[in-house]
């Protein structure tokens, strides 16, 4: 007799039984399944020590003992929070009804005449321990959430540390010119503004353009200290603009002394060049570090480590072509400019560190759903959240709405739902999410329920970030035309960020490769989405999706799988 079974890791059955020759009996009718490991208990007053000592998947429970009452037990079990996720199941040769109804009530998850047909018996073990892991790894993941949550509730009380400090600061600063201390004015609104970004791609885009205008620079990028895949340390640009306008991104450089940028990361003071030591750089004198994305002569620099609470440097601001430049006089940045920004860069210290938090939470999620579903890898849900964003600019600017901190905000929070779109799946069992071919309809209902088990991973959380990713998880499958899942909703009933989320996916999807079919060209998913507008799709975000087709294949190819 063979079994297929989708429990890919070991697993405890505890049998809780007097009778050895029903102990045997299942022991014989398990070893089809290579993965149950068979415990016994053959007295009552010692099962419940046993069972929290195993914590087994399956608890099979006779009724009758001679020290003591098995539905007592059953009930037992079911206080105990090291046995919340267990399956029990009744193992008795009493067929009365009465019982069955008794057990059931006491908490009993299935009830079974010993001993079932072995084909019958053994598909009901296993079921229960799928069931028992697919809990455990739900608790986990809950479990997960609410350490970040404690974790970023700490970041946050320093950020507001820090934020104390920056009030006192300012109101220590005495300065007498009007533009000084608008720039001051702006740096402490900044402080409320930052704290309520949480995603690290918004927030570093915020902070650069912050920066630059602060020290009314051309152009500029932001560092990221990082390790390399060989374990040496690293400095990513992770933003970059040069006259308002972003520039290419993802150039590495080596965290030492063989660049400006990296000298200052090592030693955390602030580096300025004039035009004379620009025009040394990589000439006799160490290269700035970022010269070759700018396409210009370098006039004057200034480099302005991003210094964390316990002294290392996060990474750094480097600003380019200060306003004190054009007269030619050989300065470009001066003193204020370097303290304006020092002073900035400890506020975004704080920050960034959150930030960086906040994506590590979400990037474990996702390589958690990744090792549960083979198609939700980490390259797809970034380029998910990158044509989004994309998508809700174009919407903006179609509805004419003007760029403001709101907007910000709102990027901010649908980016996080964009990435964490798909995180239901991991409630799903491997049986469905690893089919290789067509599911059937009991199959493809589970599996629609990804949307329904995504929201209430952020149910009852307080933020805009858990409102907006609980919305994008649920209604991202809705359809225009009403005729999707889970709710059936239809046209602007469905959220903004869902509708935006689903044109995004399905464009991914359609120009990925997978094991099961190829990518489709460029003119097949052109007329999809046209003939699909007003159907699947809002009809304003797909034909916005047509009309910057060229910008999400960019996109596309940023994103590896």
């Amino acid at each position: 007799m063979t079994t297929s079974h989708t429990v890919r890791r070991p697993f405890t059955v505890l049998v809780v039984d007097d009778q050895p020759i029903i102990v045997e009996g299942v022991r014989r009718l398990l070893t089809v399944l290579p993965d149950a490991k068979l415990e016994s208990c053959m007295k009552a007053q010692d099962a419940l020590a046993r069972a929290k000592s195993l914590r087994p998947a399956v608890i099979l429970q006779d009724i009758h003992m001679p020290d003591g009452d098995g539905l007592e037990l059953v009930e037992r079990y079911r206080w105990e929070p090291d046995l919340a996720e267990t399956s029990v199941v009744v193992l008795s040769a009493e067929e009365n009804a009465a019982t069955k109804a008794d057990a059931f009530a006491r908490g009993a998850d299935d009830y079974l005449v010993k001993l079932p047909p072995a084909q019958e018996f053994v598909a009901r073990v296993q079921h229960h321990a799928d069931v028992a892991r697919a809990q455990r790894e739900r608790s986990q993941a809950f479990r997960s959430l609410e350490r970040a949550e404690r974790d970023l509730a700490r970041r946050n009380a320093l950020l507001d540390e820090a934020n104390a400090r920056l009030a006192k600061d300012n109101r220590e600063l005495v300065v007498d010119v009007d533009t000084q201390r608008e720039r001051l004015e702006r740096i402490a609104l900044l402080s409320s503004e930052l704290a309520r970004v949480q995603d690290l791609d918004i927030l570093l885009a915020r902070i650069l353009r912050e920066a630059v205008a602060l020290a009314e620079s051309r152009a500029g990028a932001v560092l990221l200290a990082e390790k390399s895949a060989t374990g040496a340390e690293t400095l990513r640009v992770a933003e970059a603009i040069a006259d308002g306008v972003r520039i290419r991104m993802g150039e590495t450089i080596s965290l030492d002394a063989s660049t400006v940028a990296g000298e200052a990361m090592i030693s955390g003071d602030a580096i300025r060049l004039g035009v004379e030591a620009c025009a040394l750089a990589g000439k006799g004198a160490p290269p700035i570090g970022i010269e070759s994305m700018l396409g210009h002569a370098v006039r004057s620099a200034l480099v302005v480590p991003i210094v964390r609470a316990r002294d290392r440097a996060l990474g750094a601001f480097v600003l380019i072509d200060g306003h004190s430049g054009d007269a030619g006089d050989g300065t470009g940045f001066d003193d204020d400019d370097e303290q304006l920004v020092g002073h900035f860069a400890s506020l975004a210290a704080v920050a960034v560190e959150r930030a960086q938090l906040v994506r590590s939470m979400i990037l474990r999620m996702i390589a958690m759903a990744e090792l549960r579903d083979p198609t939700e890898t980490a390259g797809h849900v970034a380029r998910v959240a990158d044509l989004s964003i994309m998508l809700f600019d174009a919407w903006l600017l179609k509805k004419g709405i003007a760029e403001d901190a709101s907007s910000t905000r709102a990027r901010d929070t649908l980016r996080l739902g964009a990435l964490l779109h798909d995180v239901g799946k991991v409630g799903i069992s491997d049986a469905i999410l690893k089919k290789p071919g067509k599911l059937d309809d009991a199959e493809f209902a589970e599996m629609k329920r990804h949307t329904e088990i995504g929201a209430q991973l952020f149910a009852g959380l307080r933020t805009d970030f858990d409102e907006s990713a609980a919305e994008v998880a649920l209604a991202h499958h809705e359809r225009w035309d009403g005729r999707g899942y889970p709710r059936g909703i239809a046209g602007e009933a469905i959220p903004l960020f869902a509708r935006i989320v689903a044109v995004a996916d399905v464009f991914d999807a359609l120009s990925s490769k997978r094991a099961y079919k190829d990518a489709w060209p460029r003119e097949k998913i052109t007329a999809f989405f046209r003939e699909e507008a007003g159907k699947h799709f809002d009809p304003t975000l797909a034909t916005l999706l047509v009309e910057h087709q060229s910008e999400a294949e960019e996109i596309r190819a940023r994103h590896a799988e």
